[in-house]
């Protein structure tokens, strides 16, 4: 049996979709914290998590990547998406912040769409969508890592040195990845310090590449568009 073609997906280049799911990702990631318990705070910790979860699959799925790509990452979802439900329900320590599983996840989602749009050979309004949403999950990746430093410091906080609510997290990761800087909350510890810096480089690297490049294959296509417009002699 002949394997489908995964750009013929119905969700293959679809950013639009994309970039609407990250925008709510981070805006409920800003205002729910995922350690909060008893009630609706239950219950938008899971909405967070299964969001979350559907952006993941949905960049997997614009970015092109095959059925069995697809299945692992549908395996890999189902787990740490379980987990982190029992564990809204069940207090299970910090397992409702996901693992490491959960974090190669969110960090490898954004690179699997960047490489797809590297191999745009023109810009539309996808790419752009695209390459805002990439943005958008590398913040979200940020989140999630800072969250794993923290988690290995246990009830005492090891990324801020006290315990903080995974709403500061997304915040510092927002101001982190576009070198704002408030100075409002900063990392104590040597790993966390890292961590925040390289957020901060790779921040930046994505900006001035991805921008020159967008910028310089829009331009190009413009100029090929004029040398091939037909010239009115009157």
């Amino acid at each position: 049996m002949a394997r489908k073609d995964p750009t013929q997906h119905k969700y293959y280049d679809r950013f639009d979709l994309l970039l609407v799911v990250s925008v709510v990702t981070v805006g409920l990631l800003l205002l729910v914290d995922l350690d909060q318990g008893e009630g609706i705070g239950e219950f938008l910790s899971v909405t967070v998590t299964i969001l979350t979860a559907t952006m993941l699959m949905l960049a997997v799925t614009a970015a092109g990547i095959g059925r069995r790509g697809r299945r692992l990452a549908w395996i890999a979802v189902a787990v740490t998406v379980s987990a982190s439900v029992l564990g809204a329900f069940h207090p299970l320590g910090d397992v409702t912040r996901g693992g490491l599983l959960w974090l190669l996840l969110v960090v490898a989602a954004p690179v699997l769409v960047l490489l797809r749009l590297m191999h745009h050979k023109e810009i539309t309004a996808e790419t752009l969508l695209g390459a805002v949403s990439v943005y958008l999950m590398m913040a979200i990746a940020g989140t999630y890592l800072f969250l794993f430093i923290d988690t290995l410091g246990g009830s005492t906080g090891e990324f801020f040195g006290s315990p903080k609510p995974t709403t500061v997290f997304m915040y510092f990761s927002l101001v982190t990845i576009t070198t704002v800087g408030y100075g409002d909350f900063f990392p104590v510890e040597v790993f966390g310090r890292a961590a925040a810096g390289w957020v901060a480089v790779i921040g930046q690297i994505y900006l001035v590449v991805v921008v020159a490049y967008i910028v310089a294959l829009y331009t190009s296509g413009r100029t090929r568009g004029l040398d091939s417009a037909p010239v009115d002699d009157d």
